[in-house]
Order: structure tokens, then sequence, then C-alpha cells
């Protein structure tokens, strides 16, 4: 009991027990190296007669700088130093190229604006489509794609598109009544100066349309008077026509002009691309806005659902006037087809190409002389073959909107370039045996000046053997040159072929099992 009390004596009062505890303690890895920025508490003085513990701070200094001193410790720094150097110089290659290219996919189409059309339209003026569009439902699931701009994911799609867009706005105005996802909807391309066309067209067709609107502009000023007065003409029109507005998608495109005559004739490929793409329904039908009538295609695409499921087009005979016998038809008014009359069925245009006043038009060929043939048209009961396919053919079709080349955007103005390339890939073109459409004949083929029309026609011809040679390859990879998709590409592509197997690029033993 006495040894316990004098020991208990031995203590000061006024000494602080965690003190105590500290003193038997050993450093920890944060006391014998404290961050940096910690202040140490100020050393305690110690009383008179009391008892005076080693400072801890001080203590984790010295085995700070014993422990700096020692070879291994500086080693190891200078090495974790040098890891970190080649990890990051191996990892700078990378880390540029993602930067360039995410720079580049913004940039691509230098005129393609960020800024929202309306933005520099009155609001009074002009209405969204939201007005007129029909409300969809959210969906409850976000994905980063849905936060991309439309401007941003179409200059990556159309990067390498010709024609400059200075402004695109899908949907600009959306048709109240949604399509059904497997009906017929026409997607066609038009211009101001086109505009009643398209309203005949959809008074005429009373069903979906996918219509790329291209507007002129100078490249700045999207909100200038011209510019004003197109977009006030169109909502006028929406508001007052209900067949627009129940059918009719409207893209609107802002492009800058080309030549002295202040019209629009680069990015037509593009376009129609655009109106492909943002067609609501599973078939397209690629048709002219200055179509004058047409038969019930909707009927022709449920009769033959099959052969367009299976990759292959329908193709409609278009039918127009010769050029020598009415030229007057070329200026049709709006409201004005009343006092022209043409054959609704196939019975009597049967009777009005027999009497010359009427004839198929395929343009690059005399009527009734293209690949379409009258000859066979004329007899047939069900779809036929195109027996004389040439690179040039550009006729009216109907395809699957999603399941198909897209048309080759190099281009001012090919629209049988948008057919090339699916027919190489192995579609089938069948002709419609009772349906038709009906154009004046006055039109020409493309919008391009004489001089455009020649360069054009060479860079084509340059393509068309690149479109050879590029499905040569594919098929010759995935071996598919037994097959009948590869019968087209064998056809149209002798020489290519040829030539691909001398120099070895594709297999020299291409027969096929089916011929």
């Amino acid at each position: 009991m006495g040894a316990m009390t004098a020991a208990l004596d031995s203590i000061s009062l006024d000494e602080n027990p965690s003190a105590a505890r500290s003193r038997n303690r050993a450093p920890s890895l944060s006391t014998a190296c404290p961050p940096a920025g910690v202040v140490r508490p100020p050393t305690t003085t110690s009383s008179p007669g009391s008892r005076v513990g080693a400072d801890p701070f001080h203590n984790a200094s010295q085995l700070c700088k014993r422990l700096f001193r020692l070879r291994i410790t500086r080693l190891l720094a200078w090495g974790y130093l040098a890891i970190s150097m080649i990890v990051f110089t191996l990892h700078l290659p990378s880390l540029t190229y993602k930067y360039n290219h995410q720079h580049s996919a913004s940039s691509s189409t230098p005129g393609l604006k960020t800024t929202t059309l309306l933005q520099n339209v009155n609001s009074q003026t002009l209405i969204s489509s939201s007005s007129h569009g029909s409300s969809s439902s959210s969906s409850s699931s976000s994905s980063p794609i849905d936060e991309l701009s439309y401007q941003l994911r179409l200059s990556k799609m159309f990067s390498k598109s010709l024609g400059r867009m200075d402004h695109l706005r899908p949907h600009w105005f959306s048709a109240t009544v949604d399509p059904d996802p497997q009906s017929l909807t026409l997607a066609t391309v038009l211009t101001m100066d086109e505009w009643p066309n398209l309203i005949r067209l959809a008074e005429q067709w009373e069903g979906p349309i996918s219509a790329a609107l291209q507007i002129p502009t100078d490249g700045t000023n999207l909100g200038s008077g011209t510019m004003l007065q197109h977009l006030s003409s169109i909502r006028r029109h929406y508001d007052t026509n209900p067949t627009l507005a129940r059918n009719v998608d409207l893209h609107l495109i802002a492009r800058p002009t080309s030549g002295n005559d202040g019209r629009i004739r680069t990015g037509q490929q593009d376009a129609r691309n655009l109106a492909r793409l943002f067609a609501r329904s599973r078939y397209v039908a690629h048709i002219p806005v200055t179509t004058l009538w047409m038969t019930n295609l909707t009927a022709a695409v449920s009769t033959y659902l099959d052969r367009l499921d299976a990759g292959d087009l329908l193709i409609v005979p278009t039918f127009a006037f010769p050029k020598s016998s009415n030229r007057k038809i070329a200026t049709i008014a709006f409201g004005m087809e009343e006092e022209y009359h043409w054959p609704t069925n196939k019975a009597e245009m049967v009777e009005w190409v027999d009497d010359n006043r009427m004839g198929i038009l395929d343009y690059h060929w005399n009527l009734n002389t293209g690949p379409t043939s009258y000859t066979l048209w004329r007899e047939a009961s069900e779809p036929y073959l195109v027996p004389n396919y040439d690179y040039h053919y550009s006729p009216v079709y109907i395809a699957t909107r999603d399941d198909h080349p897209w048309c080759e955007e190099r281009f001012m103005d090919e629209p049988s370039a948008c057919l090339y390339s699916t027919y190489l890939n192995g579609a089938n073109l069948w002709v419609l045996p009772n349906d038709y459409i009906v154009r004046t004949g006055q039109e020409p083929e493309n919008k391009l000046t004489m001089d455009e029309r020649i360069l054009q026609l060479k860079l084509y011809k340059n393509y068309r053997i690149e479109q050879c040679v590029f499905y040569a390859r594919q098929f010759d990879q995935v071996s598919t040159f037994s097959t009948e998709q590869s019968d087209h590409i064998q056809q149209e592509c002798v020489k290519e072929l040829g030539s691909l197997r001398r120099q070895k690029m594709i297999s020299s033993a291409l027969s096929k099992s089916h011929h």
C-alpha cells in the first residue's frame, strides 16, 4: 500500500493524462512524417518540479531526416519519378489522337453552326415545330447519345458532303399524325421555288412525306429579311393547309447559293439522305417533288412486301409527255391541274403511249428506250427484273429505309449514284407491272450547269470503277462470290474483276456453283 502511494505522489497533478500516454506510444506514419501545412502545437513548459517528457514532433523530425539520408530512399524516389515520366510519355500519343479526333469531328463541317435557327427569328413571327408536331413520349432511360446535338451527329455522319450547310433543323415542322411504322413514306427534296409542288404532292398522296427543304443564305445572316420571309410563308401554309400539317415532316437546310443566279445546285445528294434518314416508317419511296400524279403505291408495297424485306427494290415507271408535244405542261400552275389530263390506269396509259402522246421516261435515253423497258411493262402482269441495267439508270424506286447504302455525297446532284451501290450490293430491281407516276417530261435530270455536268460525269465514271473494286473485295473477304448476291457485280464489273485477279487483290478462283 505504501509503494502504491509513493507512485501516485510521483505523478504531477497538473499533467495531462493524454500527454502521459503519448510519451509511451510508438510514433505512427502520420506523426513521423506529418503532411505539409500541419502546425505543431507549442511545446508545453513544465513547471518547476514537474517531469519533462520527450517532444514527439521533435523526434518525428529527426526520424524524417534520418530516413531521407538513406540511399535506398533516394533511389526509390528517383525510380518512382522516372517510371511516372515513362508512363506519361507512352500515353501522350493516344491522348493527343483522341483530342484531335474529337476536335475534327466537331469541326469537320465548317459551315455547320451549333446555334439554333429560330434564335434569329422573331418568336411572334415564327413558331417552332412543336406547336404542329405530335408529342412523343420521353424515354425513362437516358443515354449519352441523347445529349448530342443534331448538328454534331449530322456533321459526323455527313462530314464528307460536298455541299456546305449553314444550318440544319431536322423536323422543323413535324406531321401531327404519327405514321404507321410499316407504312410507305415519300422522301423528296425541294427548294422554295418548288414549294407549290410539295403542296400538290401532299394533297395528291395524302400519306406521310419526309421533305428536305433547302433555303438559300449568304452564309452569315440567318435572320435576314429574305430568310424571314421564306420561313413566315412556310408557317402560313402549315397553319392554313391541314394536309401539310397532318402528313408532312419538313427538314430545313440553310445552304449558300452557287453561281450568279442565286439558286442552290449543290447538296442534293445529302438532302436526299436526310429525307430518307428522318422518314418515320420502314419503307421509303424516293420521288421527285415535281411529280404530278401517281397510282396507289401503298397497295403495291403491301402486295410485294416480301421482296422489299428480302433487300430488293421496287421500280416505279415514270411516264412523261414528249417535249415536242405540249411544252405548256412544264409550267402547270398550282390548282390548274384539272385543265390537263393524263391516264389514271394501265389500259389508258398503253393507249396514250401507242399514240405517242406519252412514254416511259428514263434520263439518258429517249422515251420508251431506257432500261425500264416499255415493251416488257406493256405485257407484264407480275413484277419483272430490269433487263438491261446501266450505271446511269436513275428511276423512282421503293426500298426499306435502313438496309441499303446511302447516296454518294461527293457528287452535287447524281441520282443514279443512289442506286448504283445498292445494285452492286446485290439488290434486285423489280419493275412494278401496274403502277407508275406522271411527270411533265420537261424537267432537267439535275440542276447543274453544263460545265458542272461534264465534270461530274467524269467523276462518276471513276466512281463506278471504285465501287466495283470495293464490293469485289468485300465479297471476296466474306466468301460470297459463290452466292446470288454477287451476280450483279460479276455482270457489271467484268473488266475490274479481271484486273483485280491479275493483281492478286481477290481470289482467282471465283467460279459460281449455281451458274
